[in-house]
């Protein structure tokens, strides 16, 4: 098991990210302050990870394990095995490998995710977490 220190101050701010991608209907901003990426999504209605994502990913469904926060607006979740959940405003949400998603409703999906988006909109990740 590893463990994780932060070691010094940091601040960063999603208004000037060290990363930006903007993949169809959607907009990742990336900031890394010392060993941790985090990312805000913004997805707009009617994104959906099979549709817009897949072709990049070259997987079948969503290899990435997400940890994020729900800011704002509704996705929709459904796992390799047929189990489905909806993440709300305020909802903190973990979503194992192997899933697809989508925003539910006419708002954009907005959250911010610690872990596994930062190689979100990355061409072929096939999953894989990065910082680049």
């Amino acid at each position: 098991m590893s463990l994780n220190f932060v070691t010094a101050l940091a601040v960063k701010s999603f208004d000037v990210p060290d990363k930006k991608r903007c993949p169809e209907n959607a907009e990742y901003d990336l900031v890394t302050v010392n060993d941790y990426s985090v990312a805000r999504l913004i997805l707009g209605p009617g994104w959906r990870w099979s549709e817009s994502i897949r072709p990049f990913e070259q997987t079948e469904l969503c290899q990435h394990h997400h940890l994020g926060f729900c800011i704002s607006g509704m996705m929709e979740v459904e796992s390799s095995d047929g189990l489905r959940t909806t993440i709300h405003p305020n909802d903190t949400y973990t979503i194992p490998p192997g899933h697809d998603e989508w925003v539910a409703g006419p708002a954009s999906f907005v959250a911010v995710e610690f872990l596994g988006a930062a190689s979100f909109g990355r061409r072929s990740s096939r999953g894989v977490h990065a910082r680049t």
